[in-house]
Formats: C-alpha cells, sequence, structure tokens
C-alpha cells in the first residue's frame, strides 16, 4: 500500500481535531430488565484501539466486582470490565462485544452488548448531562448528545472509568 494511502486516515483524524467536531463509537449495554428499553452509550473513537467477538477470559482472585477478569490479547494482559454490571445496569444476556479502550498507556477491555456505528458529532451537540445522572453515575457519562428521533447518547469517560475500575491512583495513570 503506497503510504500516501496510509497517511490519508491519519490526515483525515488530524483535519478533524482542528474542527469542533467529536467521533464517537456508539454501543449498548443490553436491554435494561427495569425499563425494558436499551439505551445507547457512545465513547471518544481516540480511545479505541480495537472491537472484537469476546474472548476467553480468565477469572483472577480479589478482582474488582465488575471486573470480568483478564485476557492475553497478542501476548498482553489486559483486565476485561463489563461495563452493564460496573453501571449496575441489570441485563438477561451476556455481553458479546469487548471494546478495547486505551488511555495514557493503560489498556482494558470493556464488555458490552452490541456496537453501533461510529458518528461524527458537533461539540457543541453535547450537553452536560442533568445533576441527578451525573451524582448517580459518580461522573462516569460525561455528556449527553440528542441524535434524530429523540434518541438520548450518554458519553462515557474511558479516562475515568480506567482509573475507578483499575483501583490506581492519580499518580499511577
Amino acid at each position: 500500500m503506497p503510504m500516501s494511502d496510509l497517511m490519508k486516515p491519519i490526515a483525515a483524524r488530524t483535519r478533524l481535531a482542528g474542527t469542533n467536531k467529536l467521533e464517537s463509537l456508539l454501543f449498548s449495554l443490553g436491554l435494561d430488565t427495569r425499563t425494558g428499553r436499551r439505551e445507547t452509550y457512545g465513547i471518544n473513537v481516540f480511545t479505541v484501539r480495537e472491537v472484537m467477538r469476546t474472548p476467553e477470559i480468565t477469572r483472577a482472585p480479589d478482582m474488582p466486582p465488575a471486573m470480568e477478569g483478564i485476557v492475553s490479547l497478542r501476548g498482553a494482559l489486559m483486565p476485561v470490565l463489563d461495563l452493564a454490571r460496573y453501571t449496575g445496569l441489570p441485563v438477561q444476556a451476556p455481553p458479546q462485544i469487548m471494546i478495547v479502550t486505551e488511555y495514557n498507556g493503560r489498556t482494558q477491555g470493556c464488555l458490552v452488548e452490541a456496537v453501533d456505528t461510529i458518528l461524527r458529532l458537533d461539540w457543541s451537540a453535547m450537553k452536560a448531562p442533568p445533576d441527578m445522572l451525573a451524582a448517580q453515575a459518580g461522573g462516569l457519562v460525561t455528556a449527553v448528545t440528542e441524535l434524530q428521533g429523540n434518541r438520548l447518547v450518554m458519553m462515557i469517560d474511558v479516562e475515568k472509568l480506567l482509573f475507578e475500575s483499575s483501583g490506581l491512583d492519580d499518580e499511577h495513570l
């Protein structure tokens, strides 16, 4: 592949960084047994390393409650977090997809039910979450945006997710 073809996606992302746009990967955690609805969540594409079917996960002792275990991804060990359990969302089916996220040199797998699409959104469309949601989710939901058809998307903060689920303090991140 010619170098110019390799540089096109990088150049497109660089141009995006200079605009007022954000690319978000949309996903669902499952059918909420309390409401019968599937809510939509999003994370910044810049924190996503890859999306894959959930691999075999090894349980390890003394892991935080929502931590599913660890996997070996191309020889590197990585913790795996069940996002539905972490957020307290009661769902019936086990997650089928793992989103591999990376922030500040740390990698983590996040289990979700399904991945929807990548959307390019205006930062101006992002609204602060209501105080009640911000308090309930402990700051995990950093913004909410509305798509066509009154569909709300809650944006998840990967940095906070990694920080809280790992049990590390700021100086170890």
